[in-house]
């Protein structure tokens, strides 16, 4: 499983101050009764707030989110589009011996520092589904393997993407892809990573992308 990030522990403390209210609100209204009933009013009153500022909290971090992944989801976006464009060599260097399950973890991890939300987290499914700040859906498929990828994977990613309605498609495959496969995605909203596009996608993600945001 990805490693989860910030925005998970911040969540998680936010709710545990919850239940810790609430328990000590049952608590003095159940248990402790050698103290007056004014003060069991005041716990109640106090552990009621709390948990009214912690539900305020969450809120405000959602709404915070949102704004965050669309300006940084834009920002990575453009820088990648300017990398790709210009063929600019990367910082990162994807090892030949990475396993597949690896390639799927580090895919959860660039994309959801450039802002986009994992449909599915588990690195065992084939395809992972993110959901772009515009709230469409986007397919990501890796393969590791020591030839070029052929047509037919690239093939069944987009039959894929007209399944799900899916508006683009990336395929990571750092070995690279045949001339035919390449020849074949002319037009179609299928990006190709080989070792030097996933090479661009980290570094713009680690760049220009949000560590608040990763998985």
């Amino acid at each position: 499983m990805p490693k989860r990030g910030y925005r998970f522990r911040l969540d998680g403390t936010l709710l545990a101050i919850m239940a810790l209210f609430l328990i000590g609100g049952l608590i003095a209204l159940g248990f402790l009764q050698n103290i007056s009933r004014e003060n069991r009013a005041l716990i109640v009153i106090a552990g009621s707030v709390g948990i009214l500022g912690c539900f305020a909290c969450l809120i405000l971090m959602s709404a915070f989110r949102k704004r965050l992944r669309k300006r940084v989801w834009l920002r990575v976006m453009a820088a990648w589009n300017e990398s790709s464009r210009a063929r600019l060599t990367t910082n990162f260097v994807l090892t030949n011996g990475l396993a597949e399950e690896d390639l799927r973890r580090l895919a959860v991890q660039v994309y959801s520092r450039m802002g986009y939300r994992i449909a599915r987290r588990q690195v065992e499914d084939k395809v992972l589904r993110l959901i772009n700040p515009d709230n469409e859906f986007e397919l990501v498929a890796c393969k590791q393997q020591a030839d070029l990828l052929e047509l037919y994977h690239v093939y069944s990613l987009h039959l894929e993407m007209k399944r799900t309605k899916a508006v683009r498609g990336y395929f990571w495959a750092p070995a690279g892809f045949t001339s035919e496969t390449t020849n074949w995605v002319v037009r179609k909203s299928i990006v190709l990573a080989d070792q030097n596009e996933i090479g661009r996608l980290v570094d713009c993600s680690h760049a220009k992308g949000s560590r608040f945001l990763e998985y």
